[in-house]
């Protein structure tokens, strides 16, 4: 709804994303509840936008606001290895 996020969003989506990441959207406004769990869960301060990365359950990397970068997250994504892989 605000300004800046549709524009993130925007940049994220212009980029192309592999099949190999999963990616996941939550709207804060209809899941407010959600969102402070995934917070506090993860020890993130919730912003908006933001992007966390989560592997093996835990929080390796958080970015908010014009600082989200696609091809930043992509590179911690995908050095990032979940155990047993």
């Amino acid at each position: 709804r605000c300004a800046l996020s549709s524009m993130v969003k925007s940049r994220l989506q212009s980029g192309t994303l592999p099949d190999s990441i999963d990616f996941f959207e939550l709207d804060l406004i209809a899941h407010r509840k959600i969102s402070d769990a995934i917070a506090e869960r993860f020890a993130v301060w919730h912003e908006s936008p933001q992007v966390i990365i989560v592997v093996n359950g835990d929080a390796v990397f958080d970015e908010s606001h014009m600082a989200i970068r696609l091809d930043e997250v992509l590179e911690v994504a995908q050095t990032q290895k979940p155990s047993g892989s």
